[in-house]
């Protein structure tokens, strides 16, 4: 079973600093590109975009667009300009991932990577939000970031992280507290009864809030669905195969039962029963279930596929430079426990019914977002996105159909199309430069010749700065 608790570590660099100030341009021009804008349409190559006070101000063929005085001028002949990347199941304060060094280190890593938004799936509110701040106001480069804070459990010690609701009043009061702090969204982990999560969701409705998640054992998809559940994350860590079963109420039941008990190979034995019972006609009432009320689903099929495979990593992988020292030391010393290469041989199994239901979804028309999960053991930061778009492809989409759920999909499910996600006039200025098609091979998004933030423009060697600068940065965290 996924673990809850993940090591924490104590660092010596202090909270203030991260990625250098933003500074945009009077105004900036692209020309002689060929844009991918996630729209659908085929657009001719030699574009040009014109981008003033950090919004697209124009897009028109090179010929026509004539760039305004004094404004930077860059040839993008030859490249592929694409909508920023946004990653939407992150953990970059919390979990593996310590604000005393996150904020220099991943940061500046998911920019790196193209990506210029996430949404944070459990962490530090009070560290989130002050992140956030400071890059919306242009003190902090960084993405943009949309959080949920502490995760909401069944059981545990209340911490940074994780909030735990023992009873309805107190999953209610959990859900105001949050939202008052400005939290963007619920985050369910667990929670200790059916009673629980829909008290969950009713307060989250009263108090206009999304809430989304794993599922619970105790509920289904369509009746988390139809108690207004945003996004369900992952598939097999919800249990999502059990509604797709001919035999749910008796797996479901058993599998409370496991929980309750901690016994994780009765959960393993249930959780083949329900790929082998797959029923076509509860696939087809629980997709017009998800349609009919707008909910999304998150697979994070990267992450599974990492985890579940420990033969292929690699303990000179070159991202864990980027990575602290000690909780590298812990990821490779996995490679040694029993426990954890016997759950990979499981989770290696169950990677192929998370793929098939993947695409399945995928071709129903169930909007899927593109999230990696990181910091997961060698689900490295801003890398394991461009995995997660392979896998997508993988799983059925075309290179197209991912990388427009990674852009104009994100900005859709947060309600943002006005600013994000496309390359269309009056949008923020969030674009990445590459330099192959992506649209021939999803790999292409990994070839960055330049990121442009809010109208920021970073070139390679500015890039790899900032990569420079976080790699440093990983390698002075020290435990106390």
């Amino acid at each position: 079973m996924k673990r809850l608790a993940k090591f924490w570590l104590l660092a010596l660099l202090p909270m203030t600093g991260g990625a250098s100030p933003r500074v945009v341009a009077q105004g900036l021009v692209l020309t002689h590109a060929t844009i991918v804008d996630s729209t659908g349409k085929a657009l001719p190559p030699d574009q040009t975009v014109v981008i003033e006070n950090g919004r697209i101000a124009s897009v028109g063929p090179a010929a026509r667009v004539k760039p305004p005085k004094d404004a930077r001028v860059i040839d993008a002949h030859g490249k592929f300009l694409i909508p920023g990347l946004w990653d939407m199941h992150v953990h970059i304060a919390g979990l593996d991932a310590d604000p005393a060094w996150s904020k220099q280190v991943l940061l500046p890593l998911l920019l790196a990577n193209g990506i210029t938004g996430v949404r944070d799936m459990g962490g530090d509110l009070d560290v989130l939000l002050a992140w956030k701040q400071e890059i919306e106001s242009g003190g902090l480069l960084g993405p943009h970031i949309v959080a949920a804070g502490p995760f909401l459990v069944g059981s545990g010690k209340k911490t940074a992280e994780q909030y735990p609701v023992t009873d309805a009043e107190e999953a209610r009061a959990a859900v105001r507290d949050l939202k008052k702090r400005g939290a963007d969204f619920i985050k369910i982990i667990s929670v200790p009864s059916k009673e629980v999560f829909f008290a969950i969701a009713d307060e989250a409705k009263k108090q206009n809030i999304p809430f989304g998640g794993h599922l619970p054992f105790q509920v289904s998809a369509a009746e988390a669905s139809n108690a207004g559940m945003r996004s369900i994350e992952h598939l097999l860590y919800s249990a999502f195969s059990l509604s797709f079963s001919s035999r749910e109420d008796e797996l479901r039941q058993r599998l409370v039962a496991a929980e309750q008990k901690g016994d994780s190979v009765a959960w393993e034995q249930i959780a083949h029963q329900a790929d082998a019972t797959y029923s076509t006609e509860k696939a087809s009432a629980l997709i017009q279930t998800l349609k009919k009320n707008g909910t999304w689903v998150t697979p994070t099929l990267a992450s599974l596929d990492i985890t579940s495979h420990p033969e292929n990593w690699k303990t000179d992988d070159p991202q864990l430079d980027f990575v602290p020292p000690a909780l590298a030391k812990q990821w490779r010393d996995s490679f040694d426990d029993m426990q954890m290469k016997e759950r990979a041989a499981w989770l290696a199994r169950q990677a192929a019914n998370d793929w098939k239901l993947t695409g399945e979804l995928h071709r129903a028309g169930i909007p899927l977002l593109v999230g990696s999960d990181s910091l997961d053991p060698f689900v490295f930061t801003g890398e394991s996105l461009h995995k997660e778009l392979a896998e997508l492809v993988s799983a059925g989409f075309t290179a197209g159909e991912a990388l427009q759920a990674a852009t104009r999909g994100a900005a859709q499910f947060l309600g943002r199309e006005r600013d994000f996600g496309t390359i269309e006039n009056g949008k923020i200025a969030d674009l990445v430069l590459l330099d192959a098609n992506p649209l021939e091979d999803i790999g292409s998004t990994r070839k960055i010749a330049a990121v442009i933030r809010g109208g920021n423009y970073l070139d390679r060697a500015a890039l790899d700065k900032l990569l420079a600068q976080a790699k440093s940065a990983a390698a002075a965290v020290s435990v106390k």
